[in-house]
């Protein structure tokens, strides 16, 4: 009954194989780092665009921005690094930018080369952000000289790829390095004869072909559209309040999602459960919604379109029915209002994504209300979101058993109203984000 004519059908079940021009897929490689006892200790995330275990970027700063995107926001992978890093190569261009200030400070480990960030103002830039709390990797490193000391100050872990130092040199390399008291990474290591010639040098970490390759993550996203983008941008930029920057997320109901996902990222998730689209703008703060958007912004793919992304639509009509249907069942609990958007837009995930509800509510971090209602139904939101499935199964007896629990007098012919109000509403935001 949901769908955008109005007419007797089950969206859902239209949903359960988007073709895909409505998903686009996502994919990120990861290989792990391990210490002397092959225990984890973290992953290297590295830029992939296809299935295919290959890197193809065409430029850094653009793979750094594709990798943290979908690390942290698209795929939700911040539950893997609870208690181990993620391992990011940054570039110059990125480093200096606001994006990197994105990052959870407590979950990665920023990989600088020692070639290309020996400008004096690129150092002080990662000085100060290692004032902050931010760790570094330093890479590219063959041999041993002067200015390499500098960037070693910076560094809690060196990485020597054993592929770029020469063998006879490999000993004196390492011998010095182990003065600087940080933390040794043998990359690129292949062989047992290898493993342990690193560890009679005094390696500490590992990390190679030997041990794993890299293993493609790969999901699936729905799309927000670039209009949406800069209108959010522009909204932050004007000083805009919660209530039109509330509007204005539900027009993207792709950013809603992701935004879930990146406050459980950044740990805010960890110490308060999020209730509403407002809540989570709180949570995460301006200053870091701003970064998000600009990074996505500037990772812009194949932008999507609202009006012709029946997916999009489905879940902005589901949240504003279940908004309505508070307004109406529930008209003396104006704080149900909020957490209701947010449980009939997060209903439709599952479908969307291809992805289970408990897979789902693994990367974010909603109430605990939002959470009973959508894996078990139950709680006043769980009733709301039964009752919509009910009437989208037109299943007319039980529909009649389910409006009796709210009050003897409540009409089916409400559910066409709040609908017929649902569906305008929709239309409006299908013609605001042309």
């Amino acid at each position: 009954m949901l769908e955008m004519t109005g007419k007797a059908s089950d969206p859902m079940n239209d949903q359960q194989n988007p073709t895909r021009d409505e998903l686009r897929e996502v994919f990120i490689g990861r290989q792990p780092i391990l210490d002397k006892s092959q225990a984890l200790i973290g992953y290297e995330l590295l830029f992939r665009a296809t299935t295919e275990n290959l890197a193809h970027p065409a430029n850094a700063a653009a793979a750094t921005a594709d990798v943290v995107c979908k690390a942290f926001a698209e795929l939700g992978m911040a539950n893997v690094f609870g208690q181990v890093r993620a391992f990011i190569k940054i570039d110059a261009e990125f480093a200096t930018s606001d994006f990197i200030e994105l990052l959870p400070k407590d979950m990665v480990a920023l990989e600088v080369d020692a070639t290309s960030f020996l400008d004096p103002r690129l150092l002080e830039r990662c000085m100060d952000l290692k004032q902050r709390g931010y760790a570094f990797t330093l890479s590219g490193v063959t041999d041993i000289n002067d200015s390499l000391w500098p960037l070693i100050e910076l560094a809690t872990w060196i990485k020597l790829n054993l592929d770029a130092v020469p063998p006879e040199k490999l000993q004196t390399v390492t011998r010095s390095l182990a003065t600087t008291h940080r933390s040794l990474i043998a990359a690129h290591v292949e062989s047992q004869s290898q493993m342990e010639l690193c560890r009679l040098l005094g390696f500490d970490l590992f990390q190679g072909f030997y041990f794993a390759r890299p293993v493609v993550v790969e999901g699936r996203k729905l799309d927000a559209s670039t209009a949406g983008l800069l209108r959010l941008t522009k909204l932050l930029a004007e000083e805009a309040d919660l209530a039109r920057l509330d509007e204005a997320f539900r027009v993207e109901p792709a950013l809603v999602i992701n935004l879930l996902r990146l406050t459980n990222s950044v740990g805010v998730g960890m110490r308060m459960r999020i209730t509403s689209v407002r809540h989570a703008i709180t949570a995460l703060g301006r200053n870091q919604l701003q970064r998000w958007l600009h990074l996505l912004i500037f990772n812009r793919g194949a932008a999507m379109d609202f009006e012709r992304n029946p997916l999009l639509q489905l879940a902005a009509l589901r949240g504003r029915f279940m908004e309505l249907l508070v307004d109406r069942l529930h008209a003396g609990d104006s704080q149900l209002r909020d957490p209701a958007f947010l449980t009939g837009l997060m209903s439709v995930v599952p479908a969307a994504l291809h992805m289970s509800m408990t897979d789902v509510l693994a990367q974010i971090a909603v109430d605990n209300e939002v959470r009973l209602a959508l894996s078990h139904q139950q709680g006043p939101l769980g009733a709301l979101l039964k009752l919509i499935e009910t009437y989208d199964a037109n299943d007319i007896a039980a529909l009649r058993t389910q409006l009796a629990a709210f009050g003897e007098n409540t009409p089916m012919l409400l559910l066409g109203e709040i609908l017929a109000e649902a569906l305008l509403w929709v239309q409006k935001l299908g013609t605001e984000a042309r």
